[in-house]
């Protein structure tokens, strides 16, 4: 095989993993899998050595009895390769290429949230005159927001987190600082307002598969892609209209972190 077709195959795996390929594209190079079965040990060895960087560990090409200048070919795996590998690890250091990976998984997440996902209460459902007048501050918060002031809508929606409120009326506004706050790149913030509708009860099934899917992206956006998967995972098993997107970044999240499959994973189904 020549060179030219080796660098080929593994910027195909580069773009793969990194989720950069169409669906056919991902198609074709199980195909390619399939019929070179060198090239999935390829693909498996890149996805070891992401792993390893990921936990901060140097990969070992020597021999341990000692023999510094001696490299291995693991598993059948061809020499040339790893070392490759080893000088790429030592031309640009691990630690360039763990905040690389860092930020290869930061930019799954979503760049910021549509105000069309913020909330607003619903005014005639109420019977009591405080609880309606709550409802009504909850739409002029929202009200502010659609009109490009985030921060003061922030404020507003704070000054309502204070009152008493029933558990509907703090989701809503729990919801609306969460992506306002994300939005604002707050993502500290946005973490605490999101993650406590998620302790509250008696919810609406979208608003909860809603506080999920914003802040598994949140966890992503902080660098806390154990949490992310985890949230994401939750959005999925809630089969509601963020199952598809759940299932994509899932997979993504899984060839990133190193949670290898024991068998080959399938093309994603569309």
């Amino acid at each position: 095989m020549s060179n030219e077709k080796k660098i080929e195959v593994l910027k195909k795996i580069d773009l793969f993993i990194r989720g950069e390929l169409s669906q056919d594209e991902i198609d074709d190079l199980w195909k390619e899998f399939l019929q070179n079965p060198e090239y999935y040990e390829w693909f498996e060895t890149e996805l070891h050595l992401r792993n390893l960087i990921r936990k901060g560990k140097k990969p070992n090409f020597t021999d341990n009895s000692g023999d510094s200048g001696k490299l291995y070919a693991l598993g059948g795996f061809r020499p040339w390769l790893f070392a490759a590998a080893a000088a790429v690890l030592i031309a640009i250091g691990i630690q360039f290429f763990s905040i690389d990976q860092q930020q290869a998984l930061q930019k799954m997440a979503i760049s910021s949230i549509d105000r069309t996902e913020l909330m607003g209460a619903e005014v005639q459902r109420s019977d009591e005159e405080e609880a309606e007048e709550i409802d009504i501050a909850i739409n002029q918060a929202l009200a502010i927001a659609y009109d490009d002031q985030p921060a003061l809508a922030i404020h507003h929606f704070g000054q309502i987190l204070d009152q008493s409120l029933s558990a509907y009326q703090r989701s809503l506004i729990e919801m609306n600082l969460g992506i306002l706050h994300y939005n604002q790149g707050d993502y500290s913030s946005a973490k605490s307002h999101l993650l406590s509708i998620t302790d509250m009860d008696n919810l609406r099934s979208h608003t909860v598969e809603k506080s999920w899917w914003f802040l598994g992206n949140t966890y992503l956006k902080l660098g806390d892609f154990a949490e992310a998967r985890d949230a994401v995972y939750k959005v999925y098993e809630l089969d509601g209209r963020y199952k598809s997107p759940a299932l994509e970044l899932l997979n993504r999240l899984d060839i990133e972190l190193g949670n290898i499959p024991s068998e080959a994973p399938a093309p994603l189904e569309r």
